[in-house]
């Protein structure tokens, strides 16, 4: 791909200031649209695996202490609180770190190392032409340009996606969940470790984050639905999880007493037709193949997207059939995810008691080691695509590019 090429991104989540990230450090100027008018990310907290930061730290973006606190231990639990699964010493060996993070902090550290310049906000896709000569893209704007590649970023409901794709391939696949996250600053109330407690059709999070604060998820089985008005309140958590855990009990105590705490609710979909796009047309991250949440590697799937995409720009062929090479490249390492995520997420919800028994003690019979290889193995694309990427920057300049720290 030239560095006189013009791309556009449409998304500013995630993926889309990844991508932006990763082109620029190619030569390649983008254009970023988001259609909201203020980036205020949904969602609460987030995880990032090695393999997301081990990618994010080969084009240059690293998280400061303050921002981010190591993954450390993690502890799966059942209803009565016994551990069936643990896990998190793997993370201290591997080449990058795990990290848990605000997703305010870290939409800010992406959007530092995009560049504030290069997103234009309140500018939603309209219309969208894949012609040999270029993409004509028109914007809410009244904007009407051509492009040279369209990268599709804008998540679930692309806009993009339903632009170049039948609408059966668009179709979110409900998970049959319903989930709520929320940020609570209380450091007493921090568990030492992360802990998902599993009962009959729900799961609780506790995840410690940096500067003392606590990332909490709340999962429950629900039909198609069950957001409402007044669905994201504390109170409304309060009722439906009391007595469940003391921990989640104290700590919705002090959220309700904090005004300042904010509550996202929202169903769990994923998109079962993976798709990397077509023409000089790219879908990555959520727009292109959206996975339930139960690795925690969403993000990094969209980060080695974004990654792999400027790559494979820049190599001979350029923009040639981009989205197959991409797909080539990255669409047995999603798909592997993506069904081992959504299978998880339905097991953990099982509700039958013989079923659950079942289930916690063929968890608890696994060797450490053998689930600790098996997490292992899981970073190591990631890893690999990291290693290239910087290859190719000292090949191409000489000398590797500096790291550049980012704080709050």
């Amino acid at each position: 791909m030239s560095s006189a090429a013009k791309v556009l991104i449409v998304g500013a989540g995630i993926g889309g200031l990844t991508a932006a990230i990763a082109l620029g450090r190619r030569g390649i100027a983008t254009t970023v649209i988001e259609r909201a008018g203020a980036l205020a990310p949904a969602g609460a907290g987030i995880t990032l695996q090695p393999n997301a930061t081990a990618v994010l730290s080969a084009i240059g973006v690293g998280f400061d202490p303050s921002i981010a606190a190591p993954i450390g231990e993690v502890a799966m639990v059942d209803a009565r609180g016994r551990t069936f699964l643990a896990g998190g010493a793997i993370v201290d060996e591997a080449p990058s770190p795990g990290v848990t993070l605000r997703r305010t902090d870290l939409h800010r550290a992406l959007l530092a190392g995009c560049g504030p310049e290069r997103v234009r906000l309140g500018v939603g896709l309209v219309g969208l032409e894949d012609r040999p000569e270029g993409v004509i893209v028109r914007t809410s704007d009244g904007d009407e340009a051509r492009w040279d590649l369209v990268i599709g970023a804008d998540g679930l409901h692309s806009a993009v996606r339903r632009a170049i794709l039948p609408a059966a391939a668009c179709a979110p696949r409900p998970a049959g969940q319903t989930c709520w996250r929320l940020c609570v600053e209380a450091p007493e109330l921090a568990p030492p470790i992360t802990v998902e407690r599993w009962t009959p059709g729900r799961r609780i999070g506790v995840v410690p984050l940096a500067r003392g604060g606590l990332y909490v998820y709340l999962v429950e089985s629900a039909a198609p639905g069950s957001v409402r008005p007044g669905s994201a309140t504390i109170g409304e958590l309060r009722r439906r999880f009391h007595g469940i855990d003391e921990r989640l009990d104290a700590i919705l105590e002090r959220a309700e007493g904090d005004p300042s705490t904010l509550v996202h609710h929202g169903e769990l979909f994923d998109l079962p037709v993976y798709s990397s796009g077509r023409g000089r047309v790219v879908l990555i991250g959520d727009a292109g193949h959206a996975v339930t949440p139960n690795l925690g590697q969403g993000a990094a799937m969209a980060i080695e997207d974004a990654a792999a995409l400027a790559l494979l720009g820049s190599r001979p062929g350029g923009l040639v059939d981009l989205p197959a090479r991409l797909a080539a490249a990255r669409r047995r390492r999603v798909e592997a995810i993506h069904r081992t995520s959504w299978r998880l997420g339905q097991v953990a919800h099982w509700r039958s008691p013989i079923a659950r028994w079942l289930r916690d003690a063929l968890l608890r019979a696994v060797p450490r080691r053998w689930s600790a290889r098996a997490i292992a193995e899981s970073w190591t694309p990631g890893f690999a695509l990291a290693a290239e990427i910087r290859r190719s920057e000292v090949d191409a300049a000489g000398v590797e590019r500096p790291l550049a720290r980012v704080g709050a």
